[in-house]
């Protein structure tokens, strides 16, 4: 076994807090790759992620900064019918009011000053595909009595333009903050909230999916190894427990952060310590951490060996080396069960039909 497999593939064992190894990610497929978790709380997210991909109502991810909702909107679209026309995403926060409706709606030639040529917008642009709109509570009020005219008649009208023009993109919406609130105060229609929510998903904080910190640190951290061209000998323990008890206000993309600045100050071969996760580790909260199995050398093991990561021993193509790792899980899974597809199917929380799907790829009889 390689040191990255062995890394990647058993960081999902012994780490559950009643000692049973963790279950894999939920749907086992390539399209959810890059969504990291095991946890109640994601596998409940990734239900839902798979439900509104056979739809193309509106889907309104809701959830703290850094808990992923780019990363879920792209899944969605991976997975769904509309997966090989384009994926749009728009920051509605990063654009000023005067630039936002040319580029989502388009304009003529003329229309402004600067305005040479025709230019379609981002809706016609994700035409038959899905259009994302992140940070969609910062969108002014005017533009948001414009956006419920593209919901309610599938229609936008370039600037300096009077006829519509038919645009057939799923909307995809997010937020970091409680559109209800700003309805409340009057900064956001509640007409235009209920049609973006037709099928609204709550993004879970790190602080509420703690079983999944050890698997992410485990993923960034080979991530991390692999970039900077280092081994990393494995993690300390107090460091591991500082991660599981922290209360993580940036969750994931903070986890993340900390682990790439952690790889980048330590030296080739060295253990992570607390010592290259400070100053920057943030606060412990109210939690204890998960009942880690005594080991002699003081290094947190994730699963049966030490968790290790060399770049130059990792296999460069990480789908292979989990493939690897879904073939021998699925494989014991189904064991465990008698071969019942129904019974390992739930262990695995996933669909009898995926699991089929996999047992014929990985020829698992």
């Amino acid at each position: 076994m390689s040191s990255a497999r062995s890394f990647l593939g058993a960081a999902s064992e012994d780490l559950s807090a009643d000692g049973a190894p963790l279950a894999p990610l939920y749907d086992l497929r390539s399209s959810f790759d890059e969504i990291i978790g095991v946890s109640d709380a994601m596998a409940a997210v990734f239900r839902l992620m798979e439900s509104a991909a056979t739809t193309a109502i509106a889907v309104l991810l809701e959830g703290e900064t850094g808990t992923g909702k780019e990363l879920v909107a792209r899944a969605i679209h991976r997975i769904s019918e509309r997966s090989q026309r384009p994926f749009v995403a728009v920051n509605c926060a990063a654009l000023p009011e005067t630039l936002l409706e040319s580029e989502l709606f388009g304009y003529r030639k003329g229309a402004f000053t600067g305005a040479a040529s025709d230019r379609i917008g981002l809706f016609e642009a994700a035409d038959a595909g899905t259009i994302f709109l992140d940070e969609i509570g910062e969108m002014p009020l005017a533009m948001q009595a414009k956006m419920l005219r593209v919901l309610q008649d599938g229609e936008v009208v370039p600037l300096g333009d009077t006829r519509p023009r038919h645009v057939d993109a799923r909307l995809i919406s997010a937020t970091n903050s409680e559109l209800s609130t700003a309805m409340a105060a009057g900064r956001f229609r509640e007409d235009l909230y209920y049609r973006l929510a037709a099928f609204p998903i709550r993004l879970p904080p790190l602080r509420e999916r703690r079983q999944d910190i050890a698997l992410l640190t485990s993923r960034f951290l080979a991530a991390a190894a692999t970039r900077h061209h280092k081994q990393i000998a494995g993690l300390e323990k107090p460091a591991l427990e500082l991660l599981l008890r922290a209360d993580w206000p940036g969750n994931v993309r903070e986890l993340q952060n900390l682990i790439e600045r952690a790889v980048a100050l330590a030296r080739d071969g060295e253990v992570l310590t607390i010592e290259h996760l400070a100053p920057q580790a943030p606060p412990a909260g109210e939690f204890s951490p998960y009942d880690l199995r005594p080991d002699t050398d003081g290094i947190a093991h994730f699963g049966r060996e030490r968790c290790s990561v060399s770049a130059a021993g990792a296999d460069p193509d990480l789908r292979r080396a989990r493939a690897a790792f879904e073939t021998e899980h699925i494989r014991e899974i189904l064991a465990r069960h008698g071969g019942n597809i129904s019974r390992a199917a739930r262990a695995l929380g996933v669909s009898r039909v995926v699991l089929r799907k996999k047992a014929k790829e990985y020829d698992l009889r």
